[in-house]
């Protein structure tokens, strides 16, 4: 009875409903007096514990509204979000008992995990890169900061800081976030790193110690082709980002800078985190329009799969990269890197690409309804950013209508969830179901173009 239970509980259903909860539990929190330092309706609260949860940084109010338990709650909610629920619970559970079957399974499932023995293993190195990466940017962060603050104040904003940096959330507790911090080397540069080991991806940091030891030790290692694709395709659009935020704000907002070089690592610091962190080193609306809208293409792609960050991933564009090439060639088969893609990702990744695009100008279309007076592009902008987990507005998220929040809020756990079950949610069956048989119909040509 148990195990049928089991079956009709699918991974994809586990992470959403294990999300919805808390961001409930967190939302009753900061409801508490003792969080709050004025009364805050609702649907505020709401949709602050949605952000924090879904590692997005919009919000309705001020964070100054709430007390440091309150700004403790978001943090927490921030680190869940980020690394996962599932992952905390599953590391927790092992710490006291053996894992069962059905839960390394489900948990193999979640996190992508081709061998499910080795799910013990590899929840205990996400929480041991987690928490060693954390410490070192709180203790870095620390140091850049100290001149600002006391030293409670100084060590709190650090922790903070750290956290929302590797859980890619770019929630800022600095009075006027990263803007004072542009010229501050130390901060950026660990900042960057932050992100940067985050954003690639725990599986991809575990195959890359793994190589990095058989190398030590003169034995021969294959990178994986996710692996492969998350390293050059990170490199090639981070490159590309901060290339031309450089050229097209290098006589605008980096004119200010002075100094080349810090241009270039402030450029390097907002091409990264245009891809779906909510840091941005100068005022958004002194940004260009074409920087922007660059900005909502690059946080639709996102981060690597299996990351902390989220987009459709790095992943799921470069197949679809692949696809078009295909198409165009006139191959019958997509390849990458002398691998044949299977069809069933092929159509996985369109799908999420497609079902990505859709929900945005869904999401637009509510909005320019409930947003009357609100112009084009910023409730374009603020549709993109939520679904994207960018956290990045043009000013327009404080002064959203009741449905405008509403719809907001579904479109962060949309976002969120849809990067992280959306290509579980697809699969026909779980692994440990009956596959049904399968039939096709005969095959016709239509015209296409």
């Amino acid at each position: 009875m148990g195990s049928r239970k089991l079956i009709h509980f699918s991974p994809a259903r586990t992470i959403l409903i294990s999300m919805v909860l808390i961001i409930l539990t967190g939302t009753l929190l900061l409801a508490l007096p003792l969080a709050r330092t004025c009364p805050i309706p609702f649907i505020d609260l709401f949709f602050t514990a949605t952000s924090a949860t879904c590692v997005t940084g919009l919000f309705t109010i001020p964070l100054n509204d709430f007390t440091f338990f309150g700004h403790c709650i978001i943090l927490a909610l921030i680190q869940i979000g980020g690394i996962g629920l599932i992952t905390l619970t599953v590391f927790f559970i092992s710490l006291f008992v053996n894992l069962g079957l059905a839960v390394q399974l489900m948990t193999g499932q979640l996190l992508d995990i081709a061998q499910w023995k080795n799910v013990k293993k590899i929840v205990l190195f996400i929480i041991l890169l987690t928490v060693i990466t954390e410490l070192v940017g709180a203790f870095l962060t620390f140091i850049a900061i100290r001149n600002d603050y006391n030293l409670g104040q100084g060590i709190f904003l650090s922790i903070f800081h750290s956290i929302s940096s590797f859980c890619c959330a770019g929630i800022s507790l600095f009075p006027h976030g990263m803007q004072n911090y542009n010229h501050n080397y130390l901060m950026l540069i660990t900042t960057i790193g932050l992100i940067l080991i985050g954003s690639l991806g725990f599986l991809t940091w575990k195959e890359l110690i793994s190589y990095w030891i058989a190398r030590t030790k003169k034995q021969r290692h294959q990178l994986s082709l996710t692996t492969k694709i998350i390293l050059y395709g990170s490199l090639g659009i981070t490159t590309f980002s901060t290339l031309l935020f450089f050229v097209l704000e290098r006589n605008n907002t980096l004119a200010s800078l002075g100094n080349p070089i810090l241009m270039m690592l402030n450029a390097l610091f907002q091409g990264l985190a245009f891809r779906g962190v909510g840091f941005i080193v100068f005022n958004v609306w002194q940004v260009y329009l074409v920087t922007l809208f660059l900005a909502m293409i690059y946080a639709f792609i996102g981060f690597a799969s299996g990351s902390t960050g989220s987009g459709i991933k790095i992943n799921t564009f470069v197949v679809f990269l692949a696809t078009i090439r295909t198409a165009i060639t006139g191959r019958t088969s997509v390849e990458i890197k002398e691998r044949t893609i299977p069809l069933d990702q092929v159509y996985r990744a369109i799908a999420i690409i497609f079902l990505g695009i859709g929900w945005i100008l869904l999401t637009t279309f509510c909005l320019l309804i409930s947003e009357r007076y609100s112009s084009f592009f910023p409730l374009f902008f603020e549709a993109t950013s939520a679904f994207a987990n960018l956290g990045i507005s043009t000013g327009l998220t404080g002064g959203l209508t009741l449905l405008g929040k509403f719809m907001i809020i579904i479109t962060m756990i949309v976002g969120r969830i849809g990067s992280l079950t959306l290509i579980f949610a697809l699969r026909k069956q779980a692994l440990w179901k009956k596959a049904e048989a399968e039939f096709s119909y005969p095959e016709e040509r239509v015209m296409l173009g």
